[in-house]
């Protein structure tokens, strides 16, 4: 039976490792009941996104289809007597993967197809709120200056190719085109009859509020994977590494601006809204068992951030904002720049995988941990894309049936409570009236659980 499962984190995904975290927790479905270990174990379409070399261990012909459910949460606590948690409200999304790879020669080729990050956040909108209780604004939506809600999604066509130098010795290349589309939704403060006061989140009323919601999308982003194995077939241990590169997205988009009756007004011309987020550089490393019927992997991931990445902020034009009802007379200001919330730093994970044949050559089970830093800097987190790292742990099984094999896998990611003063600041179009946003403890989780078929043809 094929001993191989699969990846870890994309280097594409903005943090999680967008955190990725935020992200898919593999390069497949196949990953996920090990909680993304796979730089030398996945010899399938993951290893397009992970490490391209180990496509060499087989030269058959194979064909893969599955799909992966993700829901990630959010929850907010401010450090004040009498502030109820906010809770996420975000959905589960689905990323669907499917991958061909066949034998050409002295070459293993195979191209896949997969959403390789998806993340969807939100918590309750102030606009939902009823009228009569806008005396309860403050505290229920005093997180509305730091972030609403936002959604990240990388689609991408990957190809790649390995070839075996000996016996031991394989290299490979894998090169990506994706397409990213970002959404973000803001409260900025915009009261330009007292532009010079302090912003105050408990403030029983949002008269001096306006709702933005940003878009973007990338529709080509290049990216590639190094990758090489070391595996003697005289020894049962094999290493492997590679390394993953991403140009820049740029985001190219519009925006939507609204007032709330009684206070400012935003009004649109032509709107245009663009962001540029510069991506890691993925280094990852690691070394697999295989036994008889126990095999076990040890892997690290290291993301690199490059200067700057922490503050990536929207441009914009064609947004106009003003206080109509307050001073008709008040000629107001143009809208050109509101900072995303969207923020990384460099991160790293460590993985550990056993699988265990309980029916040899037919059933195998699966189990994962994992331990990844939080890619976003703490005192930048947000509800919108905030990642904390935390603890993920994988459970699977992987069954196979003449030239089917299908794997089934689940995990859970934990982050820790988090506790830091932010540095993130209420947002307007006035030079005056800024103020930090109000800090507070994030807690998140992470579920994932995916499928996968896999039929082969052929070789050995």
């Amino acid at each position: 039976m094929r001993r191989s499962v699969l990846c870890a984190l994309v280097v594409v995904a903005p943090a999680r490792g967008h955190a990725d975290g935020n992200a898919i927790v593999g390069g497949s479905p196949r990953a996920i009941g090990r909680a993304g270990a796979a730089v030398v174990g996945d010899d399938g379409g993951g290893a397009l996104l992970i490490n391209p070399a180990v496509m060499a261990r087989r030269d058959t012909t194979r064909a893969e289809l599955g799909g992966a459910a993700v829901e990630d949460t959010v929850e907010w606590q401010r450090d004040a007597l009498g502030v109820p948690l906010s809770v996420a409200r975000a959905g589960s999304r689905v990323a669907p993967f499917g991958a061909g790879i066949a034998a050409l020669g002295d070459w293993v080729v195979g191209v896949g197809a997969t959403t390789a990050a998806v993340v969807a956040r939100s918590l309750p909108h102030p606009r939902d709120v009823p009228g009569d209780a806008l005396d309860k604004l403050g505290q229920a939506y005093d997180y509305r200056y730091a972030g609403i809600a936002g959604s990240y999604r990388r689609d991408m066509v990957a190809i790649g190719a390995a070839r075996r130098l000996g016996d031991s010795l394989a290299l490979g290349v894998s090169l990506g085109g994706s397409r990213v589309a970002v959404i973000e939704q803001r409260r900025i403060w915009s009261s330009s009859t007292d532009r010079d006061a302090t912003p105050d989140p408990d403030a029983h009323t949002d008269q001096s509020d306006i709702d933005l919601k940003l878009s973007g999308t990338d529709p080509l982003v290049a990216s590639g994977v190094l990758g090489v194995l070391y595996a003697p077939g005289d020894t049962p241990i094999e290493i492997g590494a590679s390394l993953g590169w991403s140009r820049a997205v740029q985001l190219d988009g519009s925006v939507t601006a609204a007032g709330i009756a009684m206070g400012p007004a935003a009004t649109t011309t032509a709107p245009h809204a663009s962001l540029r987020l510069d991506q890691p550089l993925a280094v990852r490393g690691g070394g697999r068992y295989v036994g008889d019927r126990v095999v076990a992997e040890l892997d690290g991931d290291l993301w690199i951030a490059p200067s700057g990445s922490d503050a990536a902020a929207w441009q914009l034009r064609g947004v106009h904002v003003a206080d109509g009802a307050a001073d008709p007379a008040d000629p107001g200001a143009d809208l050109t720049r509101v900072p995303s919330r969207i923020s990384q730093r460099t991160h790293l994970a460590v993985r550990a995988a056993v699988d265990f044949a309980v029916v040899p050559g037919f059933l195998w089970i699966t189990g994962g941990y994992a331990f990844a830093t939080g890619a976003t800097p703490a005192a930048q987190l947000s509800p919108s894309f905030g990642d904390l790292g935390g603890h993920t742990l994988g459970l699977g099984l992987e069954a196979t049936a003449g030239s089917i094999t299908v794997t089934l896998g689940w995990s859970r990611t934990w982050s820790p409570g988090t506790d830091a003063g932010s540095h993130l600041q209420v947002d307007g179009p006035f030079a005056g009236g800024s103020g930090p946003v109000p800090s507070g403890t994030y807690y998140g989780s992470n579920d994932q659980a995916g499928v996968l078929i896999e039929a082969e043809f052929g070789g050995h």
